[in-house]
């Protein structure tokens, strides 16, 4: 008997989450442009270059509207945005985030062979404990600046597009890029994103890849399901204090997801790879009622499967290993990666040469094959790992590595790559599994998403949220809105937010995250004509941005009517206004700075709006004046098409807020104190929002309150004024 070539089935996992604000269209991080300029249609072409090669694709639904929008060209990327602002016209704030942000990328690899981008790095200098460059800012000139717009976008430009005679020609220029420059770079890379989805359909359709999808916002499957299931691997995990338990959001995902494949690649998909490989009992009963004939997961779940079974935990042999499972004989295939090679690509292969890393693999490969037995099956080794992120670590991006692992492998009689369906119609025997621990790739379980007190913070939030949107009824809110909130809520239960709460992974961005997460969930509300609890306003992550502040120092009474009516009027209040740091960076803004104070009748509030072009209002727009504490309260004003601005009180509460109002110049606004419910020295709370038509296109501060200890009675014997 002739011994069966070992069967590699390579799937590589493409997955951004949705990094825009659904209600101004605003796409705050710029990773899935920058992916798609270095990575996913880099590894689509390095399959094209190797005949008889088969592998696996994996792409997320998100990931398609994304690549989508950008190929289209209506992507409102907030870094493309800044990367277009011209140099000259840049103000301190761009100037702190472009020395901040625009070095967010691995120096070793995507700095250091660039000489000036090498040299930007250098003139910046290091951070205050601000996280300030005072170096830079002093030392840049407008020339510094625009160099350094493109190099952060020229270095993410992979393999495929430095081929294209535009981009080769940026590098050899190297420094002293013209504004055109950066357009035609932007203009580039954003065309470049649209042509990876018809790649993949090409390469799917020559018979090179099989393309499997993962639920539309990647959510974590089991905990949709029952949140309780984190405890199926770890006993004594804390869990949140309201529970989680929706399996119909989770069919949701996954159904949506199918549609979603269907209408980008022609056919429905076959194969799930549940987001963070994690599995259940309940996701796969899921999966199989949709329709999917497989399933991946980590071997380190089929180990806790066999041991919840009751069966012989351990090593196992190589013949139970590399073989292909099903629950109870029936369902889906369930395929469990080789966690062991899928690390040494992600983690260690980085730091070798790209055709020792490919040797190296292969020898592994060769030495499983040598210890299965010859009788007749064929066996599979499964490795699973993201088709970017391991990337942006290999020295000269992954092409050498890519290229000679996939030639060895199609050379070699010993191995035989495969796709994960191809596999199961050559060989049809297919182990027993009675039942499945909910678990991922990460440890066998689900710690990574719950459990940490941020973690399960996000998910009371959520959970909260859910309840109100399940008792929605279309009838009264219209069939648009809800399916809008339903959008926000699938967004919300995507896995990435939870990925960056708590103390074991940490990222640049994490305030971005946090915020991204409660602006979803607050959208849930939103939609749905509510208000959202106000402690959705306050940071999970606890990095709230910095907000330049002073107390008021004198109580003051200024004449409402809209202007400055002299030099004093509001010279003693207290003001709030933007500063470095704030985690969503806007190159416009059109709330530019809040004054307040009182006097022992009432509270004052001024809002100067930007003008002209540099970040002109919408011709219908409302700012609205929101006070959390004493006691809530909402007030908003209008504008209408002829910019004539009104006034209206929209609290929830039997008690109204009224208020005098003036419009001109500025906003002004006098509250009576005892309408706030301050009777006594206490904080006032309050935010202010702008909108136009309903969706928030700006609020101040981006995270929290605006906290004014008010005490009219004692503040002018506290304070002396001059």
């Amino acid at each position: 008997m002739s011994k069966e070539p070992l069967c590699v089935a390579l799937l590589w996992h493409m997955h951004q989450p949705d990094y825009g604000n659904r209600q101004t269209g605003e796409i705050y991080l710029p990773w899935t442009r920058f992916h798609a300029a270095k990575d996913y249609y880099d590894m689509g072409a390095l399959i094209e270059d190797v005949p008889g090669l088969r592998l696996t694709l994996n792409v997320v639904p998100s990931l398609m509207d994304q690549l989508t929008t950008y190929g289209s060209g209506n992507a409102r990327d907030t870094y493309a945005a800044l990367t277009l602002k011209n140099a000259g016209d840049l103000d301190a704030h761009d100037k702190e985030f472009l020395l901040r942000s625009f070095f967010q990328l691995p120096h070793r690899q995507m700095v250091e062979p660039y000489p000036r981008y090498r040299e930007l790095r250098e003139r910046r200098g290091s951070a205050d404990d601000r996280g300030r460059y005072p170096d830079g800012l002093r030392r840049f000139t407008a020339r510094d600046y625009r160099d350094l717009q493109v190099w952060f976008n020229l270095a993410w430009c992979g393999s495929e597009l430095r081929r294209q005679p535009e981009i080769a020609a940026l590098l050899r220029k190297g420094k002293g890029y013209s504004e055109d420059d950066k357009r035609q770079l932007i203009e580039i890379q954003q065309s470049f994103a649209g042509r990876i989805l018809p790649l993949y359909r090409r390469l799917m359709e020559a018979g090179a890849v099989e393309i499997s999808v993962s639920p539309y916002y990647h959510p974590i499957l089991p905990l949709l399901c029952d949140i309780r299931s984190a405890r199926e691997a770890l006993s004594h995990i804390r869990l949140p204090e309201h529970s989680f338990s929706y399996p119909e959001d989770a069919r949701r995902q996954v159904g949506e997801a199918r549609r979603r494949y269907e209408e980008v690649f022609g056919k429905p998909p076959r194969g799930l790879w549940p987001s963070e490989g994690s599995i259940s009992d309940a996701v796969i009963s899921i999966a199989d009622e949709s329709g999917f004939v497989w399933l991946a997961s980590d071997e380190e779940v089929l180990a806790n499967s066999l041991k919840k079974a009751g069966e012989a935990a351990g090593q196992l042999p190589a013949a139970r290993k590399f073989c292909t499972y099903r629950r109870q004989g029936s369902g889906p295939a369930l395929f469990f990666r080789d966690h062991g090679l899928s690390d040494l690509i992600g983690f260690a292969y980085a730091h070798w040469s790209g055709r020792e890393a490919a040797e190296d693999l292969v020898r592994r490969l060769r030495q499983i094959h040598s210890t299965l037995p010859d009788d007749g099956r064929r066996y599979i080794v499964p490795i699973v790992l993201d088709g970017e992120n391991a990337w942006e670590h290999y020295q000269d991006d992954p092409s050498e590595f890519l290229r000679t692992l996939y030639r060895l492998l199609t050379a070699s009689p010993a191995l035989r790559t495969v796709t994960f369906s191809e596999f199961l119609e050559m060989e049809p025997s297919r182990e027993s599994l009675r039942t499945v621990a909910a678990g991922s790739w990460i440890y066998g379980n689900l710690a990574t998403w719950v459990g940490h007190p941020e973690k399960n913070r996000a998910w009371n939030h959520l959970a909260a949220a859910r309840k109100v949107l399940g008792a929605a009824a279309s009838k009264t809110i219209g069939p648009e809105r809800v399916e809008e909130a339903w959008r926000e809520m699938m967004i919300a239960e995507g896995s990435d937010w939870f990925w960056w709460y708590g103390d074991d992974h940490q990222t640049q961005n994490a305030a971005e995250f946090d915020a991204l997460f409660r602006n979803h969930v607050k959208n849930v509300y939103r939609c749905l004509g509510q208000t959202s609890p106000p402690d959705l306003d306050l940071p999970i992550k606890k990095a709230a941005p910095e907000v330049r502040a002073r107390y008021p120092v004198h109580t003051m009474t200024p004449r409402i009517d809209g202007r400055v009516t002299n030099y004093f009027e509001w010279l003693c209040a207290g003001f709030a206004t933007p500063e470095g740091g704030e985690s969503m960076h806007r190159v416009t803004r059109c709330l530019e700075k809040v004054f307040f104070g009182y006097d022992t009748r009432s509270f004052y509030v001024r809002i100067d709006l930007t003008g002209g072009q540099r970040s002109p209002l919408p011709q219908r727009c409302s700012v609205q004046l929101e006070f959390v504490s004493p006691k809530r309260g909402l007030v908003i004003l209008d504008r209408d098409e002829k910019g004539v601005w009104r006034c209206r009180d929209a609290s929830e509460s039997a008690d109204a807020l009224p208020a005098a109002f003036g419009a001109g110049r500025i906003l002004e606004l006098a509250i009576p104190l005892d309408a706030l419910g301050i009777l006594q020295p206490q904080e006032a709370r309050f935010f202010v929002t702008l909108l136009n038509r309903e969706r928030e296109l700006e609020r101040f501060p981006a995270i929290g309150f605006l906290s004014v200890p008010v005490d009219p009675w004692q503040l002018d014997e506290q304070e002396w004024f001059v």
